[in-house]
Parts: structure tokens; C-alpha cells; sequence
């Protein structure tokens, strides 16, 4: 007995087998290419993350450091290793960390007051034991974070010498 086949029962042509695998790639390329732009999109809010964090511990590290009345920009003279100390928090070099300026507060400058690249203190009253003034209390600290990669961000950080009186 012999069955008689049908040309519903014939297969897929050539044609069609190129044309389903063709339309089964552009899918896959589809899926891949999301799937990558996620893992890029990822990779810069973690480091987006980490540059707040580091941020976040170079400021804190900087409110909590004594007062340096005539500080440097780089070199052991001023703020900079306690800053660029965070950047252990999220296990990046140091060089990651940077002061980008130290300004002073000037008081006389206007009427209300302004930031002064020039410290109102002269070198013989770069001590410990500078009087208390506003000019000679105030500076303003801006840190700059530099992912690895390349994104970057700033802060600027008030520090003062003002110490709450002691009230007897």
C-alpha cells in the first residue's frame, strides 16, 4: 500500500530555510545589542557611584582633618594625601583624587566678601596660632574625582578653624 503524498507534506524550500535564518539573526543581533548597550549603561553608573563615593569620603576625610592655615595645592604641604586617601575606598589609585584649588575668604574685597586665590595670611603667620578671622579661617577646598574611564566630577568644600567656645 502506497501513500500518495501531498505537496503540503513536500519540506521547506531552499528560499525559505535562507529567508527564516536571515530573520532569526536581525533577532538575535537585536537581543545581543540591547543586551550590550546594558552592560555599558552599567558600567558607567557604577562609575558614576563610585566617584560620589569617593567624593563623599574625600569630603568627609576633609571636614574631619585639622585646619591647615597656609595649605598647598599638591605635595605633602596641604590637603592633598588626606583627600586622595578615599580613593582606597573603591580600590583606585590615589592619582584619581586631585585638589584642583584652594581659595581664601576675603571679606574687604567688596561689600559683601568674595574667594581670593591669595591667602590673607603672610608666611610668619602661617602657624597654629593665627588669630581667629574670618579672612583667616575660611577656604574653600575643590576636589576633583576622575574614574578610571574617564568620567569626572567636583566638589567644593568649606573648611574653617572655628571651634565651638567653651561655655563655663
Amino acid at each position: 500500500m502506497r501513500t500518495r503524498t501531498t505537496a503540503r507534506d513536500s519540506g521547506s524550500s531552499l528560499v525559505e530555510t535562507v529567508i527564516a535564518v536571515s530573520l532569526m539573526g536581525l533577532v538575535v543581533a537585536g537581543v545581543l545589542g540591547a543586551m550590550w548597550s546594558s552592560v555599558r549603561l552599567s558600567r558607567f553608573s557604577d562609575d558614576q557611584a563610585k566617584v560620589e563615593a569617593v567624593l563623599g569620603s574625600a569630603a568627609d576625610r576633609l571636614a574631619n582633618y585639622a585646619y591647615i592655615p597656609c595649605p598647598t595645592i599638591s605635595g605633602n604641604g596641604g590637603y592633598l594625601p588626606i583627600v586622595q586617601a578615599a580613593a582606597g575606598t573603591v580600590d583606585w589609585p590615589s592619582s584619581t583624587v586631585t585638589l584642583t584649588s584652594v581659595r581664601f575668604w576675603s571679606p574687604t574685597s567688596t561689600s559683601t566678601g568674595t574667594w581670593s586665590t591669595t591667602n590673607g595670611l603672610t608666611n610668619g603667620e602661617c602657624n597654629e596660632a593665627a588669630s581667629l578671622t574670618t579672612a583667616r579661617t575660611l577656604q574653600l577646598v575643590t576636589i576633583e574625582v576622575t574614574s578610571p574611564s574617564g568620567y569626572r566630577k567636583t566638589l567644593e568644600v568649606v573648611k574653617n578653624n572655628v571651634f565651638p567656645r567653651i561655655i563655663s
